[in-house]
């Protein structure tokens, strides 16, 4: 029978009726012949299933095979490695295969976002640091590094959590061969150890973790801690910058370079810079630690750009400003009608903490899997962040303002510094600081990253509006009652919020003028590439439906893309529909780094590529419904489950609602059209883009069960 599409989807009834009679058996432990047979059917009926792996870990698992048990499993977390019977599974076979950290950290995911089970574990001496770190950054949330929920700590009581942070001292993470650790230490541009005793004396305070930590500012560094003298190794005849930080106020070292040896007086928690001719010797006063950092050869290369420069401006809507660009942001106008802008550029998500993960990979939320923020997995290592690979090329890779978001995934491993504030980052630091960052390394190529939320909207109580909104609003406009729980994408469409909105947009557009006129004043055209988007839209300029904020609506997700340097055609305004997954693999044709096959970010046509047919916003957040929007220039399809996204990023499609409407009109049951021809076009492009989180109807009743809010009366 032809499908007409007139059903958007139909789950697979075998495969489920399959699923339900395999979770009965493996409740009895009945791991025999036949729960073999079944499985092999199961895995016929759904062959890219994770669900599949679960239970053949189980069956290997009941037999004593634990080894190749976790081969299984393992698969089964690389698709969805947000999922409490994974991670229940890893760490019994964990434990089993003597690897106690890793069993740890499996632990910390599911007492994190399910609050069981109890711990069991045992490290040996040398394993505790690194073990309970790892503990602490799995209990918590996948943003805001260095900051935690809680440090896990061993007491006289045992296993205890204090409030803390990560500062002083390694992030747990995972790098990439020949990385070093992100060194975490306080930001500062004056006074080297004030800011890093006052976090120390604010460290464990609830003060600190409810209020102070969003004035505090970081450094993250990659470097290596260090104890006692230590050789800096650095390529005869070569100049190189090394930063280098301390664990007390005034710490003493002697530095030998270039035949000559000279005092070091470091701050506490802080970074200086050393600029360094040829390998040095350190000699510290005494044996407290310090941290050095990876040197920064000073050269250039023809093969290089002297400056490629990433600007994202957080919740910029391009829906709501291209009418007035000009007017409304005349610097940034002026500097890109020398480059090109992308008319049609759409964001995946609709907040920033699945967003920035698909700008940095040119991969989905289903393919990162980084979309629940209660969770900090890492992405895998074969996974290739922008960072790395212009760290690849020869760049000094920096973040010279940048969101605490996405480091404890590993979105932004790649980047040799990142200054990373936890909540605001204010335009104006964000200009001076490149300034000063591209002063300071001037002598090498820099790939730099810059973040600012001025004009990103947030809940309005206890919030600080821009000064001018404050005194130009009447009271009627100024004041009103408000949740303070609703997230920033459910904000209302309120003139309070617009006007905070369009004076933010002027003081960025000021800053981003002065930086602009700064590199067009030192750099030749040839020598530069910069790109200027945002991760998402803005929800306050768009208009409810049905009494609730469409977080998927045009403005909400219709984000900005502009581009200018070498490589680079002057002058365009193009109307090619492109998706925030693109930036990726443009930067890897622009700066010729090797873009793997299998991302989903595609290169326009403006740059050799082909154009895309239809760009995909869509909605991935536990606890709500799935929504989606697949566009064309002139329609586009709406889909919302019935049923709440699970904490795995898992949904069931099955009585989807699914409507297509012309551009301009979506939600509109006043303007929905429907014609097999649409149908055919849009249906196959939505169901291939969900099949990956589809869940067939299938689910396990300990996660469930964990939910009733979410899916009360189910399974």
């Amino acid at each position: 029978m032809s499908d007409d599409f007139s059903v958007f989807w139909r789950n697979n009834e075998r495969a489920s009726a399959l699923f339900y009679d395999l979770l009965a058996r493996a409740e009895r432990g009945a791991y025999d012949d036949d729960f073999l047979a079944q499985l092999a059917a199961y895995r016929e009926a759904e062959p890219t299933s994770e669900r599949a792996d679960i239970f053949a870990a189980k069956y290997l698992l009941h037999h004593g095979d634990a080894e190749n048990a976790a081969v299984c499993a393992e698969r089964a977390y690389r698709k969805r490695p947000v999922n409490y019977e994974v991670w229940l599974l890893l760490a019994d076979l964990y434990a089993r295969l003597n690897r106690p950290i890793d069993a740890l950290i499996m632990q910390g995911y599911a007492y994190g976002l399910y609050g069981a089970p109890q711990f069991s574990f045992h490290l040996d001496e040398d394993q505790l640091r690194e073990g309970l770190g790892r503990l602490s950054i799995a209990l918590g949330m996948g943003k805001g590094a260095p900051l935690t929920k809680v440090r896990a700590v061993i007491r006289e009581q045992g296993l205890q959590f204090s409030t803390d942070l990560f500062i002083g001292e390694p992030l747990p993470l995972t790098m990439p061969p020949h990385y070093s650790r992100f060194w975490a230490a306080s930001y500062t541009d004056y006074y080297l150890s004030d800011q890093g005793i006052m976090l120390d004396h604010n460290r464990h305070t609830d003060a600190f973790s409810t209020y102070g930590y969003r004035a505090a500012s970081f450094q993250l560094q990659q470097a290596e801690e260090v104890r006692g003298p230590s050789e800096i190794q650095i390529p005869a005849e070569t100049t190189a910058i090394v930063p280098i930080a301390g664990t007390s106020h005034l710490q003493k070292l002697t530095i030998t370079n270039a035949g000559a040896s000279h005092p070091l007086y470091l701050g506490k928690w802080a970074f200086s810079l050393f600029r360094l001719e040829g390998s040095a010797h350190i000699t510290p006063a005494d044996d407290r630690p310090y941290a050095i950092g990876t040197p920064i050869p000073l050269e250039h290369s023809p093969a290089r750009r002297k400056l490629v420069l990433n600007i994202l401006v957080d919740g910029l809507s391009w829906g709501v400003i291209r009418t007035c660009f000009a007017e409304c942001m005349p610097n940034t106008a002026r500097f890109f009608a020398r480059g090109t802008i992308f008319d049609q550029h759409f964001s995946v998500s609709e907040f920033t903490y699945p967003s920035l993960p698909t700008i940095e990979t040119g991969r989905y939320p289903a393919h990162t899997q980084v979309f629940n923020e209660n969770d900090s997995h890492e992405l895998p290592l074969d996974i290739k962040t922008l960072s790395e690979s212009m760290a690849d090329l020869g760049y000094y890779t920096a973040a010279p303002l940048g969101a605490a978001d996405c480091i404890y995934s590993g979105a932004m491993r790649g980047y040799r510094t990142l200054n990373a504030e936890p909540w605001t980052l204010p335009s104006a630091d964000m200009a001076e600081r490149t300034i000063r960052q591209i002063e300071a390394f001037n002598e090498t190529d820099q790939f730099l990253y810059l973040h600012t939320t001025d004009v990103h909207p947030w809940n309005p109580k206890g919030f600080k509006f821009y000064p001018a909104t404050e005194t130009h609003l009447p009271l009627t406009q100024r004041v009103f009652e408000v949740d303070e729980n609703v997230t920033s994408v459910h904000l209302a469409q309120l003139p309070v919020y617009q006007d905070h909105f369009w004076r933010s947009l002027s003081c960025v557009d000021r800053h981003l003028g002065y930086l602009f006129s700064y590199i067009e004043a030192h750099f030749d055209e040839r020598d530069i590439l910069v790109s200027l988007y945002s991760d998402h839209g803005n929800s306050v300029f768009t208009m409810p439906v049905n009494g609730s904020v469409d977080v998927i609506a045009e403005n909400a997700t219709h984000a900005v893309w502009m581009m200018r340097g070498a490589g680079v055609p002057e002058g365009h305004i193009v109307s090619e529909l492109t998706s925030t997954a693109d930036l990726y693999p443009t930067l890897g044709t622009l700066c010729t780094f090797p873009v793997a096959d299998d991302i989903d970010g595609n290169l326009p046509a403006v740059f050799g590529g082909k154009e895309r047919d239809a760009v995909y916003s869509m909605s991935m957040f536990p606890g709500q419904t799935y929504k989606l929007a697949v566009r064309t220039h002139d329609h586009a399809l709406r889909l919302e489950t019935l049923e709440k996204v699970d904490e795995d990023g898992t949904v069931d499609f099955a009585d989807a609602r699914v409507g297509i409407y012309p551009r301009g009109h979506e939600l509109d049951e006043n303007h929905v059209v429907d014609s097999a021809e649409l149908r055919a076009f849009f249906c196959p492009r939505a169901r291939d883009f969900v099949r990956e989180i589809a869940n067939n109807g299938e689910f396990w009743p300990s996660m469930r069960a964990a939910r009733p809010k979410w899916f009360s009366g189910q399974p």
